[in-house]
Parts: C-alpha cells; sequence; structure tokens
C-alpha cells in the first residue's frame, strides 16, 4: 500500500474512509467533495486514507492491493496514501481502552500524523488520548463530555475549511507579521 507521498515531510492528516463514503447510497460511493477536499488537505499535510474490512456496512476486498484499488477507483486518483487501519473494538475497561489508545498512537507516529477526521464520535477519546486532534463530521454527539473534539464539522467541507484556517493562523505569513509590528 502506497504510505508515503511527494510531501513525505509534512504532517500526516488522517482520515477515516467512512467520512469520504455517502453512508446512504445503496453501494458505497464517494462523496461528490472527496477528491477536492483530499487536494486541499494536501496544500497543508499528507491526506493518509484510513482503511479496514468494511465500509458503509459493506464488505471491501480482502487483499490490500485490492482495497487500495478500490479507494482509488472510488475517489479518484491523487496524491493521498491508503492505509490498512482496523478501527479498535469497543469493549470496556482499561485494557480496551489502552488498546485502543495504542492503535491510535502507533498510525500517529507511523505517518506523523496530527489530526483525524472522522464521522464517529468514538474515536475522539482514545484518537486524543493517542495524540491526535480530532475534527468530527456530522451531527453533534450526544454525550460530548465524552467525546469532545476540537472541532464539530457539519460536513466535510466545513472540516476541511477548518483544517485551512487553522493552518493559515497558526502559519502566518511574514507579511502579516511585518504588518502588524508596524513594519
Amino acid at each position: 500500500m502506497v504510505t508515503e507521498g511527494r510531501n513525505s515531510g509534512s504532517p500526516g492528516i488522517l482520515i477515516s474512509l467512512d467520512a469520504l463514503i455517502a453512508q446512504r447510497a445503496d453501494d458505497p460511493t464517494a462523496l461528490d467533495e472527496a477528491s477536492l477536499a483530499l487536494r486541499r488537505i494536501g496544500w497543508i499535510g499528507r491526506p493518509i486514507i484510513l482503511v479496514g474490512k468494511r465500509v458503509a456496512g459493506r464488505d471491501l476486498p480482502s487483499e490490500g492491493k485490492d482495497r487500495e484499488a478500490w479507494v482509488r477507483a472510488s475517489i479518484g486518483r491523487g496524491a493521498y496514501a491508503v492505509v490498512p487501519f482496523e478501527e479498535p473494538s469497543e469493549g470496556r475497561g482499561d485494557v480496551a481502552e489502552d488498546g485502543a489508545i495504542e492503535a491510535w498512537r502507533a498510525v500517529r507516529e507511523a505517518h506523523r500524523g496530527t489530526w483525524l477526521l472522522t464521522d464517529r464520535p468514538r474515536q475522539v477519546e482514545a484518537a486524543r488520548a493517542a495524540g491526535l486532534k480530532v475534527i468530527v463530521i456530522g451531527p453533534v454527539d450526544p454525550q460530548p463530555q465524552l467525546h469532545r473534539p476540537e472541532y464539530q464539522a457539519r460536513d466535510l467541507r466545513d472540516a476541511v475549511g477548518h483544517l485551512l484556517t487553522v493552518d493559515v493562523f497558526a502559519h502566518p505569513s511574514t507579511n502579516h507579521v511585518a504588518a502588524s509590528n508596524g513594519g
């Protein structure tokens, strides 16, 4: 599977495949804005799509190369990586929680991940504990005190807009700094 792109020195922005797929389709299909969103994410980091065995309630091909081919055929070609990632189980207790945190930490470290874009509020707690900043796409979680993301996005466009805004204000241009200092 592709794990490095032309921006290998850039931080990785992890994206759950489900966040890029229309959930109500008969067959899983990419959201209309998925390809554009990945290109825009590429302006500030390396888009890394996390792919498990299923998407939108349907099984994906069992072989890694076939899974990647399915993702690329669905979303389109582009400068993004496709990485296998099985979502940690939802078991209760310290062992399950530690396992979930370790899984997120491993993927964060392997791909220099900084952000996670997901449509699953239950991923927030472990991903944040592993050092990721999280944007949840979709309806607000009815129990936000348990899964408070850095940002709650209406949709994929809103999530990407937030990432771009955060990046602009985290790295102001030298002209902007000079102007604000009276220079």
